[in-house]
């Protein structure tokens, strides 16, 4: 897959998930019927590491949504975008452990912009009086394609760890 037809592909996905309706309307049982997250991580401002992530329902017991992250070093600088899908375990979407799969771009300075996919694990909470505030933590993994097929192998991981510290955000 080139560049070009994976920043296609990354935008089409994000565009259909931010604007197509819940296929649920109505909400789970026993969950109390947000539709959608905005959530990031402010802690990591001071280690100068950024991640944001918009997730909205889409299935009884699944959410799909896009994300981007941003961590800066004192020598280099890495950027990746995603979009994602994931599965709640205990039939509330955005509260519970969640299982994800996920596609997108990373951008490592002077190697290259790759695409990618991988899984996630995740653990999300919604906490207050109205059970409207937001806070997720998760880790996972994603594959770099094309790597190595014109740089050394140690010039750049094929595979990269993905991690959400804790994301604070608020459901609506």
């Amino acid at each position: 897959m080139s560049l070009r037809s994976g920043i296609l592909t990354l935008g089409l996905l994000g565009a259909l998930v931010a604007s197509s309706p819940a296929l649920y309307a109505q909400s789970a049982p026993d969950g109390p019927g947000f539709q959608q997250v905005i959530s990031a991580n402010p802690f990591g401002l001071l280690f100068e590491f950024f991640n944001a992530e918009y997730e909205r329902v889409v299935g009884e017991s699944s959410t799909a949504g896009f994300g981007g992250s941003f961590i800066s070093t004192e020598e280099e600088s890495y950027l990746n975008a995603d979009v994602f899908w994931r599965f709640y375990m205990t039939g509330i979407p955005l509260d519970g452990w969640a299982f994800g799969a996920k596609a997108g771009l990373t951008n490592i300075p002077d190697q290259g912009t790759y695409f990618g996919f991988g899984f996630d694990f995740n653990r999300s909470w919604l906490l207050g009086k109205n059970d409207n505030f937001y806070l997720g933590v998760g880790f996972g993994l994603k594959r770099l394609l094309g790597v190595g097929d014109d740089l050394e192998a140690e010039d750049l991981l094929r595979f990269i760890p993905t991690i959400r510290l804790v994301n604070v955000g608020i459901a609506f």
